[in-house]
């Protein structure tokens, strides 16, 4: 089970990541259902050495707060609180939306975890 807050209407939490052995954790990180995709901050992920490589793919994802352009990278893990995903795919860019966020935990990774939110208890509850 792991802890959530709101802070300004937003929910979040924390995660922690490994790119090719670097750990990373990230500690406002949005929980978002209507994300599709997970999608971690360009400079904070560039701490652990993942950037831009020559053959990834950039292209423009477009939600509520705008649109902006994103890479993908395979990352050898991802824990949201006990629970660990192994060669996860998340997207990487500059989250300027006007407010401070490390990262968004979006609907891939919600369901690959078989996530249970309760608001009531402010738990995400993995499998």
């Amino acid at each position: 089970m792991k802890r959530l807050t709101i802070d300004s209407g937003l929910l979040l939490t924390d995660i922690e990541l490994t790119y090719r052995g670097n750990s990373l954790v990230l500690h406002r990180v949005l929980v978002d259902t209507g994300s599709g995709s997970t999608i971690i901050s360009s400079e904070l992920a560039e701490t652990i050495g993942i950037i831009a490589e020559e053959n990834d793919m950039i292209f423009r994802i477009t939600g509520v707060g705008g649109s902006e352009f994103v890479f993908s990278k395979t990352i050898d893990n991802i824990k949201v609180g006990k629970t660990e995903v192994n060669d996860f795919v998340l997207e990487v860019g500059a989250m300027n939306y006007g407010f401070k966020l490390d990262g968004i935990i979006g609907l891939d990774l919600l369901q690959e975890i078989k996530a249970i939110i309760n608001i009531d208890k402010l738990t995400l509850e993995c499998d």
